[in-house]
């Protein structure tokens, strides 16, 4: 899968879960614990510390969510 194409569906899911997720906190806690998850997987690789597109994609997603629920 292309890295946009990924990126793309991580935002679909994401959104579509916090929309219809009753408490927003809580919502952005597990989205806090999947970037939490990636960093430690990124600690194992040399690449992703450098560069994790991926991982700064969720972390503007996070941003974007939580002006949602501000």
């Amino acid at each position: 899968m292309r890295p946009e194409a990924q990126i793309d569906a991580y935002r679909f899911v994401l959104e579509a879960i916090f929309d219809g997720h009753p408490n927003k906190r809580m919502a952005l806690a597990h989205v806090d614990g999947l970037i939490a998850e990636m960093q430690v997987n990124a600690e194992s690789s040399i690449q992703l510390q450098v560069a994790d597109p991926l991982r700064r994609a969720v972390e503007s997603i996070r941003a974007d969510l939580a002006a949602r629920a501000a």
